[in-house]
């Protein structure tokens, strides 16, 4: 039976900022002009524009995501694609405050991807193609004005792929190891980096990806497929750290779910989770929430008071949440349902 530990220890303390200037999670939010990262409150209504558009950008699509919010709650880092191909991304910082002007944090013809902070906020640490063409885990010091220190410096040089790490607070990094199989398949399985740099492998896969340590150490969330009635479909997974059993942590039927973060406190997971067409394509995405302190557990929806709006890859902000208000928000599967109906009545668009 999967125990909670921070939901039952006492919070740490966690900076609050004033009410004007409030936002609770970031998201990015998918427009016409591609993806771009926006700060909301918990019961999903947008409270501003996180980013401007970086002056000087050539105008087509960009793409802004997967944000991180260092420990401190001012600044947020994020991969994104401004300034190059819209299938490439390098990493970006910005303060956390409205229409905020975003500084690039690493340059070059590679791939940079999935940041993480170390829980003192010394660093984060992300994917990158800038070794050998493949994805491996790099360090990157970031001081306290949010200015890269020195050059990246390896983690990982496994001949696979290492990507999307979560660090604890104790040095060690959690991390998804891809390996390309025949016909097109991956493998994908949990491994564990020690401060020393040794790794040990935690799950055999083979689909399991996008871990996330939660704040006391002692457990891991992660995204792993589950069948149901034939069907497969990704589901939110937690573990003990140390030695023990994988469980469901919320069952949600017909959508993908994946990239989860945990709340400051542990009580909260959140994650993008995925409506797919039937041909496997994304047809809707949206940011869910499971309060790990209620049973059963139920996976609810933050949704913009201003109607649907497709959105994934949550930051959580180092603040206390309102957990009064992410319990009131609607359940997931049947707001989606109430989702699909209206856009199925909706005429078409000339």
């Amino acid at each position: 039976m999967f125990v909670c530990a921070a939901c039952t220890a006492a919070p740490v303390a966690a900076p609050v900022p004033p009410p004007a200037e409030r936002v609770a999670i970031v998201v990015a939010e998918r427009g016409d002009q591609g993806l771009h990262l926006v700060g909301i409150d918990e019961s999903g209504d947008r409270r501003f524009e996180l980013v401007r558009a970086a002056e000087g950008q050539a105008k087509g699509p960009t793409r802004d995501q997967d944000p991180a919010i260092s420990p401190d709650g001012r600044w947020v880092v994020f991969a994104s694609s401004r300034g190059r191909d819209f299938s490439a991304t390098s990493l970006w910082i910005a303060p956390v405050e409205p229409d905020a002007i975003a500084t690039p944090l690493t340059r070059g013809t590679w791939i940079d991807a999935h940041p993480s902070w170390r829980p003192d906020g010394s660093a984060i640490v992300f994917d990158s193609t800038r070794a050998a063409g493949n994805y491996d885990l790099f360090e990157l010091a970031i001081d306290r004005d949010g200015r890269p220190h020195g050059e990246p410096r390896a983690l990982t040089s496994a001949p696979g792929h290492e990507i999307a790490a979560s660090v604890a607070r104790d040095g060690t990094i959690v991390y998804a190891a891809l390996t390309a199989l025949a016909g097109g398949k991956v493998e994908s399985h949990l491994e564990l980096r020690h401060v020393d740099g040794t790794i040990d492998r935690l799950t055999e896969g083979p689909g399991d990806a996008s871990p996330a340590i939660s704040p006391d150490g002692s457990q891991i969330a992660f995204a792993r497929p589950a069948m149901h009635d034939g069907i497969v479909d990704g589901e939110l997974w937690v573990m003990p750290r140390g030695h023990g059993e994988p469980e469901v942590l919320v069952d949600i039927r017909l959508t993908d779910e994946a990239g989860p973060v945990w709340s400051h406190d542990g009580r909260f997971v959140f994650a993008t989770s995925v409506l797919r067409g039937s041909r496997g394509n994304p047809v809707f995405s949206s940011v869910v929430v499971v309060d790990l302190t209620q049973h059963p557990r139920v996976a609810r929806i933050l949704q913009d008071r201003t109607g649907a709006i497709a959105r994934l890859t949550p930051a959580v902000a180092p603040i206390a949440l309102d957990a009064r208000t992410l319990d009131a928000d609607p359940e997931y599967l049947s707001e989606l349902a109430r989702i699909a109906a209206k856009a199925a009545a909706a005429p078409p668009t000339p």
